[in-house]
């Protein structure tokens, strides 16, 4: 669909001071007006590759959990990846939950090295690094990130704010943990609480935001009525001086009226029904005392969407805020024989952290593979983005076995492994024109730098032209749309150019605005940066 916006008049837009800095295209921000232009969601390709499995000596009695965190440092990925081992008892979690680790140079071929940290089953021949004591408490995954806060210490550069399960007799106290470490191999468990969550669960994502100058934390929450089992999973916005003293909290991520629409319809068998009042009720909810009790399996039934938000997976990336969010499907309705309990992965875009919106409709970022593949029932997302060249590498644990541990049927083994998600740099969302052409006018800029890069992918037959205007929207002498020369070029930095070349150094420091005329193409970020 496109999409026309009116242009607003020059004397009520603002100057946006973008320095010598990386703009993308997730939202309308940078522009003020447009025609046959529409914004796109890109989803990556899903190698599907089994990178990671738990195939090692010690993992016998183990399998992979889906809260890992992937890492790019020193010329290696390096992961932390959830692993679950031991003869689970139903309604219990596995005696043991923690996490391992991995390293890559390649991002293909992952190496578990012997780190001899953790004893389990006799043994500390494994790769394990933490709970260190995994008879005193286990660990829900973890989001491991190194702390770029200035003023953090080198023994603690590294940070994982994990769930834990303190074990009976530990004295050890949860439900949410910091871990130290100064090199992301050993570490400790600080002893301060983590206090200020209205409250949290599963993986939660954080990092040190300079914009803010304090700790961002995204964490899970359960939002339910109790008294009727209505309920939905969404995330909240926290902020820290600390990582273990929290406060500001607002919801910023969660199911709305969209979601719920979208659900699979009421289906309810007239013969059976019970008229309570002024409720239509399934019989299985009617209670002794005229309550209403949990909901059954009967029926979708209001408020209830059809959908839980069930990790943030929030990050920040070039300025902004984006996230990959794990999606928790689950309904019922009578005569359905088979339920969803299965996750893929939705995508999110913020300007500043708390107001969040998922552009596009809202289809799978990341989906589940094909039935019987080892990915068939659920994708969930490691916490950020690697770069790889001019690629984004996403990591993700892929299972075939649903949130219920029901096997994919047309599978022949349970099966769960990390494969990862490719797309290019920036290319998130694109300002996309198709063969009619489009153009964008953006507010006005002030920019440092003496070139202007283009991220943009007219594929063969495509062009991109830019002008540059003045504040008032006279073109810029010297760089007219009837100057400009055309860029045809599948590049994460094209270089803009017109008759007279490439140099716009004269035009820094001043208010301008650019105008793209685009055919064909896909355009996702612009940058002024120096040659």
């Amino acid at each position: 669909m496109k999409i026309f916006i009116l242009c607003l008049a020059a004397a009520q837009a603002q100057t946006i001071d973008i320095g010598s800095r990386k703009q993308l295209f997730i939202d309308h921000k940078f522009i003020e007006s447009a025609e046959g232009i529409r914004l796109t969601v890109n989803a990556p390709y899903q190698t599907r590759e089994k990178l990671v499995t738990a195939d090692a000596p010690w993992e016998k009695d183990a399998h992979l959990g889906v809260y890992s965190t992937v890492a790019q440092e020193g010329g290696k990925i390096r992961m932390w990846y959830d692993v679950r081992a031991g003869e689970r008892e139903a309604g219990k979690n596995p005696p043991f939950m923690g996490l391992a680790y991995a390293e890559s140079r390649d991002g293909l071929r992952f190496e578990k090295p012997v780190l001899n940290l953790v004893e389990r089953n006799g043994t500390k021949r494994n790769n394990l690094v933490f709970p260190t004591d995994p008879g005193k408490i286990a660990v829900g995954g973890g989001s491991v990130w190194r702390d770029e806060n200035p003023a953090a210490p080198e023994g603690e550069r590294y940070k994982s704010w994990s769930k834990v399960y303190p074990k009976p007799g530990s004295g050890l106290t949860g439900p949410h943990r910091v871990w130290t470490s100064p090199d992301g191999i050993h570490w400790k468990l600080d002893e301060r609480l983590v206090t200020g969550l209205r409250a949290a669960d599963t993986q939660p994502s954080w990092f040190w935001d300079p914009r803010v100058r304090r700790y961002i934390g995204y964490s899970r929450e359960w939002v339910r009525d109790r008294s009727i089992g209505f309920g939905a999973r969404h995330a909240s916005y926290n902020e820290s001086d600390d990582m273990f003293r929290w406060d500001s909290m607002q919801f910023v991520l969660g199911p709305d009226e969209r979601d719920a629409a979208a659900g699979a319809p009421m289906l309810i068998d007239e013969r059976k029904i019970v008229v309570q009042g002024e409720d239509v009720l399934p019989p299985a909810r009617r209670r002794a005392g005229g309550q209403i009790g949990n909901a059954s399996q009967d029926a979708v039934l209001t408020p209830v969407t059809p959908l839980d938000f069930y990790g943030p997976g929030v990050f920040p990336y070039e300025g902004v805020y984006l996230a990959l969010i794990p999606v928790f499907y689950h309904w019922a309705g009578e005569g359905i024989t088979t339920v969803p309990s299965t996750f893929d992965v939705q995508f999110a875009v913020s300007r500043d952290g708390r107001n969040f919106t998922r552009p596009g409709p809202r289809a799978p970022f990341l989906r589940t593979g094909p039935a019987g593949s080892f990915d068939s029932k659920m994708i969930y997302p490691a916490l950020r983005p690697v770069r790889m060249g001019n690629e984004l590498w996403i990591y993700y644990t892929g299972t075939n076995h649903d949130h219920s541990s029901r096997v994919d049927p047309q599978s022949p083994k349970e099966e769960v492994a990390i494969s990862r998600a490719v797309m290019r740099v920036d290319g998130f969302v694109s300002a996309d024109a198709d063969y009619e052409g489009g153009s964008i006018l953006t507010p006005p800029l002030r920019f440092t730098g003496s070139r202007l890069e283009l991220n943009v992918d007219t594929s063969a037959g495509g062009v991109v032209r830019v002008e540059i205007q003045e504040e008032s929207g006279k073109p810029v002498a010297g760089f007219a749309m009837h100057e400009a020369l055309e860029t045809t070029a599948n590049d994460v930095k094209a270089v803009a150019r017109w008759k007279n070349g490439a140099d716009v150094t004269a035009l820094a420091g001043k208010t301008v605005r650019l105008r793209f005329l685009m055919r064909s193409a896909k355009l996702y970020a612009f940058q002024f940066a120096e040659k």
